[in-house]
């Protein structure tokens, strides 16, 4: 497998920022994936899973360690025991493309979500009131020794905008969704619906990381930092949507720095107005 050396993370995320990977792959298959966690722990260098390359903040001085890409290299399809199994590296909206082929209905809620499997299974992704938890069956993961196990759905403990897989630093290879047999036209409708609503609320086409802060109970994060003032705030590059106040897109030339000015001075603005505490959805590549 080739390892790519100093390779800008910029181009692997849809913020479009960051620095250098020291160590850059994309494993094809599981076994190229264990071979790339055995290759840092000989090097005794850490290493870093990304997928997509959405909802996640690199920073400006990069990642010292290894980061392996999941995103089209793991990015297997099948149907086995009236279960759908895609592996971490599809893309959402493909998934959602092939269970519409397959007329099996459940996860078109999750149209237009540009993440991939193992990041959507380890957030516990959501929208539109559903959440990916309930159409897990089971995941084949890989231990920080590249051990593989399975969980269960309940053995995942899914919560919301999250799972133990994070907490255990485990590595999604597999899910397999359990769903049910639906009509054609009607799921299609649905996924057209979902995509232009999307369309209609959030910036489309702008670099950003998707939703920024987690909502609290009964409230919205957007409109918690909308009605605070927040929305149009900017700091160098990096501004607050006008379209939508719960993301932060990338004018041009925006750092890590930018965003992460940007994230502190909204979290303060609607702690002082609302006694809320905004806690972040989009997570830090960190050594």
């Amino acid at each position: 497998m080739k390892y790519s050396k100093n390779e800008p993370l910029k181009k692997h995320t849809s913020f479009r920022i960051g620095g250098p990977a020291r160590l850059f792959c994309v494993p094809k298959n599981q076994a190229e994936l264990a071979e790339a966690i055995q290759y840092a722990r000989e090097k005794k260098i850490k290493y870093t899973i990304l997928g997509a390359g959405t909802n996640v903040l690199a920073l400006d001085k990069g990642f010292r360690g290894l980061v392996i890409k999941l995103a089209t290299g793991l990015k297997r399809i099948y149907f086995k025991d009236n279960l759908l199994f895609a592996e971490a590296g599809v893309y959402l909206p493909h998934l959602v493309q092939v269970a519409l082929k397959c007329r099996l209905t459940g996860l078109e809620f999750l149209a237009g979500i540009p993440g991939t499997v193992g990041g959507a299974v380890v957030m516990n992704a959501g929208a539109w009131g559903k959440e990916l938890s309930g159409f897990i069956d089971h995941v084949k993961v890989l231990d920080k020794n590249g051990e593989e196990f399975v969980l269960t759905g309940k053995e995942l403990g899914f919560g919301y905008r999250k799972s133990v897989i994070e907490k255990r630093s485990l590595i999604v290879v597999e899910a397999a969704f359990k769903l049910k047999n639906g009509q054609t036209k009607s799921m299609r409708q649905k996924i057209n619906d979902y995509l232009a609503q999307r369309k209609l609320k959030q910036p489309l086409g702008i670099p950003n990381a998707g939703s920024v802060f987690k909502n609290p109970p009964k409230r919205t994060a957007g409109k918690l930092v909308q009605d605070a003032g927040g929305k149009g705030l900017r700091c160098g590059d990096a501004q607050v949507s006008e379209k939508h106040a719960n993301f932060i897109v990338n004018l041009g030339e925006a750092s890590s720095r930018d965003v992460l000015k940007l994230m502190t001075s909204l979290q303060k603005i609607v702690k002082a107005k609302y006694k809320v505490n905004l806690e972040p959805e989009i997570k830090l590549m960190v050594e």
